[in-house]
């Protein structure tokens, strides 16, 4: 039983002592100093009318808290890996030509700067035909020709 309940049973039952023994009282003459307190059939069956309801409420309180256990959620499952997808897998690579009569050693600068200037472009990462453009783009204003 809960605290409150029980307070509630015990402070009836004191009501209802305090209520019994503050019935009418007999004197004795004054050299009789001592007081009989009763608490009588009425006292009592008013403790009982108050208690008896009281702890029947808190029983049946009890009785209607039912404890329901819920298991915890099942564990996610791990992330998939990412897959590596190359840039686009139907492109071949172009074929460059020089159109200004530049080198080997300058058309391998000029591709690897175009490539790293095509990572600049927006959606160029999530997108290969745009990262392609763009190095084409570029591989075309420093004079080369593809195909």
């Amino acid at each position: 039983m809960k605290l409150l309940p029980r307070t509630l049973i015990v402070s009836a039952l004191i009501l209802a002592h305090g209520l019994a023994a503050a019935g009418p009282r007999h004197y004795d003459p004054p050299r009789h100093h001592h007081h009989h307190h009763r608490l009588g059939f009425g006292g009592a069956l008013l403790g009982l009318a108050i208690a008896v309801p009281l702890i029947a409420i808190a029983s049946q309180a009890d009785r209607e808290r039912e404890v329901v256990y819920v298991p915890p959620p099942a564990p996610l499952p791990p992330p998939a890996p990412a897959i590596f997808q190359p840039a686009m897998p139907g492109r071949a690579e172009p074929v460059i030509y020089p159109r200004n009569g530049q080198s080997a050693e300058q058309l391998e600068f000029d591709r690897r700067e175009c490539n790293r200037w095509a990572t600049t472009q927006q959606a160029a990462m999530s997108d290969a035909s745009v990262f392609n453009r763009a190095v084409d783009a570029c591989m075309d204003g420093r004079g080369y020709t593809l195909k």
